[in-house]
């Protein structure tokens, strides 16, 4: 959603989720039919309660990893790797402290994804801001957090183990 990308305008807010939409849907004809790429995201966002991770960083980073992995899958351990390369690429992120947008500098982004025009040329906002400008412990202590949440579910059918 506009409220997930912590960005004060409107205007390249919604148009920017316009070229997410075409990038998803352009992304649905390119995987295996039950795929886990979406099951992985789903499974993130169900964990971020009282983080200060949105659904809209693990988003981002799905779509990083779609530009950049061959996508596959169809079974359980396809899960378990996917889910793997999210977690992997977002703590690489944290220790960067950066996170960007999957467009910004992406020679690879499908033609049906229509940008605005000047956005290749405008700085990139890191989508990581809010979480880095908390003490840096904290990100890195509810990352764990995420990460523990994640495997158990997985590993436990979809049980949470939070008190």
């Amino acid at each position: 959603t506009a409220e997930d990308t912590n960005t004060p305008s409107t205007m390249w807010t919604k148009s920017y989720l316009v070229a997410e939409r075409k990038f998803f849907s352009h992304m649905a004809g390119q995987v295996p039919h039950g795929s886990f790429h979406l099951k992985c995201l789903h499974l993130c966002a169900s964990v971020l309660e009282g983080t200060d991770f949105t659904p809209y960083i693990f988003t981002t980073v799905v779509m990083h990893l779609l530009n950049i992995k061959p996508v596959s899958g169809r079974c359980r351990w396809e899960c378990i790797l996917r889910l793997a390369d999210i977690l992997g690429y977002l703590q690489c992120c944290l220790e960067q402290k950066r996170l960007d947008s999957s467009f910004f500098g992406n020679a690879e982004v499908p033609q049906e994804t229509i940008l605005p025009p000047d956005f290749q040329t405008s700085e990139p906002h890191n989508l990581l801001q809010h979480v880095v400008q908390s003490p840096a412990a904290q990100a890195l202590s509810q990352f764990k957090e995420i990460q523990e949440e994640l495997m158990n579910r997985l590993y436990n059918g979809g049980h949470s183990h939070r008190a």
